[in-house]
């Protein structure tokens, strides 16, 4: 290869630790195993009791206090959000439960983070735990609670208080970590040759000539840590990318 078209890539999982680290975050050390790109989960920004002062700020954000009726609910207590998913077709758990003999109650709240490009960075979805038997999956609840925890404690994280109303994500842009313009391989690719569906599906079989690939951009069972190129290399891969494409056609003669 040319030593023009050397090229500085960054891998999808280097941009969040980046993103992180700009916002005092503390990644856990290995991303989640279940997705199909790095999703890495941070330590715990925000901690608290539910006690007295809390579930008075929580009331006025629509949240309840007590304990279930039935058995075996009844050997509960729920903080329940009353998200009322009327009509929908699959409820999701709007409440955080422990068990009646827990006298110290408590909550964590903590960040799953994970490139969006179209959001042209990475986004902070905020989770909420703690000592609890189960928690709230719903996500309108998990906010809802969010912003009263942003609005209750006086050191919130400033992420926690970024959220409004429609908003239930935080986003951290490429530009606050100085890397606007910055895209992903399978992207740039697009670009390129989005117009031209036969060098799609080269790009796409195993002939591929193509180096760095952007095959992965069509493949979603398996976990790949994307290539991004900065800005200022993009048009480089561009002229690598070509070459490797006339090439393969010279061969074909």
């Amino acid at each position: 290869m040319s030593a023009r078209y050397v090229i500085n890539f960054i891998r999808e999982s280097d941009l969040i630790k980046k993103a992180a680290a700009s916002q005092n975050l503390t990644l856990c050390e290995e991303p989640r195993k279940d997705t199909s790109c790095p999703v890495f989960q941070s330590e715990v920004v925000a901690g608290l009791a539910v006690d007295k002062d809390f579930l008075i700020a929580a009331r006025k954000y629509g949240s309840t206090f007590e304990p279930g009726t039935k058995p075996p609910h009844n050997e509960m207590v729920y903080l329940s959000g009353n998200s009322n998913q009327k009509g929908a077709e699959v409820f999701e758990s709007d409440c955080w439960a422990w068990k009646r003999t827990e006298t110290a109650p408590q909550l964590t709240l903590y960040f799953h983070l994970w490139v969006v490009e179209g959001r042209r960075g990475v986004c902070c979805e905020p989770h909420i735990w703690g000592n609890c038997s189960g928690g709230a999956c719903h996500r309108p609840t998990v906010a809802k609670l969010t912003k009263c925890i942003a609005e209750y404690l006086p050191d919130a994280h400033p992420l926690i208080k970024g959220l409004d109303d429609k908003e239930l994500v935080a986003t951290i842009h490429w530009s606050t970590i100085g890397l606007g313009g910055v895209k992903s391989v399978g992207n740039l690719f697009d670009d390129l040759y989005r117009e031209n569906k036969t060098v799609i599906e080269l790009a796409n079989s195993s002939l591929s000539p193509f180096d760095p690939s952007p095959k992965h951009k069509y493949m979603t069972l398996e976990n790949k840590d994307r290539l991004f190129v900065l800005e200022a290399e993009q048009t480089k891969l561009f002229k690598k990318w070509r070459e490797q494409l006339q090439g393969f056609k010279d061969s074909l003669v």
